[in-house]
Formats: C-alpha cells, sequence, structure tokens
C-alpha cells in the first residue's frame, strides 16, 4: 500500500498513520485486501484496530503482542458465543 494511500486511510479511520503502518507490517490488519482506492475498512476491522490502539496504549506494550491479545480475546468472544449458542453457562 503506498504511504500516501496508507495516510489517507488512517485519516478516515482518526488513528495515526505510523500506527495503522506497523498494524499492516505486523499483519494485525490486512490492508492488501483492500480494493484500490478504498478508503475505508470493514466495522470489525475498524473496531479491532480501536481495541488495538488501545490496549498497547494502556498496556504499553507494541503492536506485535497488542496483536496476540487482541486475537487471543477475539477468540475467547467467539468461544463463549458458541457456548451461548449451546445453552451452556458461562463462567
Amino acid at each position: 500500500m503506498s504511504s500516501g494511500r496508507l495516510r489517507l486511510l488512517a485519516a478516515v479511520l482518526e488513528i495515526e498513520s505510523d500506527f495503522l503502518e506497523e498494524c499492516a507490517r505486523y499483519g494485525a490488519i490486512r490492508l492488501e485486501d483492500l480494493p484500490e482506492g478504498a478508503t475505508e475498512v470493514t466495522a470489525s476491522e475498524q473496531a479491532r484496530l480501536r481495541r488495538l490502539r488501545r490496549i498497547c496504549s494502556d498496556l504499553e506494550i507494541d503492536i506485535c503482542a497488542g496483536s496476540i491479545i487482541v486475537d487471543l480475546l477475539e477468540r475467547m468472544e467467539e468461544l463463549q458465543r458458541e457456548l451461548e449458542r449451546r445453552g451452556e453457562t458461562s463462567l
């Protein structure tokens, strides 16, 4: 992704372009899958970026570590939804 397109997307998402670039570098978000000229990401990707930024900031950790935490949280939420669908109680 070009730096100009990255800066535009960062402005639309209201996040720092350096943060977005680092997220793409570590695979926390897959910007190469966006159509050419796109200036939007899905709502779930936006939520993931906001969560990642908050976790990295609050815990003072790098994006790689934050991405692992976000992945684990998303997996936990997925498993919780599965338990609820099966009618099992949460812990």
